[in-house]
């Protein structure tokens, strides 16, 4: 897989994660320094963003908007990944008012490396590709969005879209009365 970074083609390590798979699970850093696992089968749907790095103009603004349209959900676990370091993602969190989701860090590219999002070469070697993945409660992937342009957005209205008709689907099984009236 590759991307482009201001137009040079950029090759992306790990492993291809695509629609209908399973979604891997892989450690990241929380802002508190302890570290947990995303991705894989969770109570609620989950919204993974892979973001670049904040510093830049195009992942703050995704972020922001980001944080913004995940507030109305109750029912959905929105993880926002950077490889930016630690200190200064805290710091943005707080500035920003970064409150609908939560910003961890890849130290280790464990999420880079399983999502196949980790950038090889050039300027934002060791950095994320810009993607956004929506996992359902079965763990499996229902929407990805791998940017094929760097400094690109994601389309927020498909991924929104999707993430309506997931927490919106009920599971299917019986109900009480369904199974008073038999």
């Amino acid at each position: 897989m590759q991307i482009t970074v201001h137009g040079t083609p950029t090759p992306l390590l790990g492993k291809e994660v695509k629609i209908g798979s399973e979604a891997p699970a892989a450690r990241i850093t929380k802002l508190d320094g302890t570290k947990n696992v995303i991705g894989m089968i969770a109570p609620t749907t989950q919204l993974l963003i892979a973001i670049p790095s904040l510093k830049t103009e195009v992942c703050s603004l995704g972020a922001k908007k980001f944080n913004d349209l995940v507030k109305k959900y109750k029912k959905l676990s929105t993880v926002m990944i950077t490889t930016d370091d630690i200190d200064f993602v805290k710091e943005y969190a707080a500035t920003e008012g970064i409150d609908g989701a939560e910003l961890v860090v890849d130290t280790d590219r464990n999420f880079a490396k399983k999502y196949g999002l980790l950038i090889s070469e050039g300027k934002l070697k060791d950095r994320l590709a810009r993607a956004v993945y929506v996992i359902d409660r079965d763990g499996l992937v229902a929407y990805k969005e791998l940017v094929p342009e760097v400094v690109d957005e994601v389309d927020y209205e498909a991924c929104i879209e999707v993430v309506d008709k997931l927490i919106s689907e009920k599971k299917t099984g019986h109900t009480h009365e369904e199974w008073m009236s038999v």
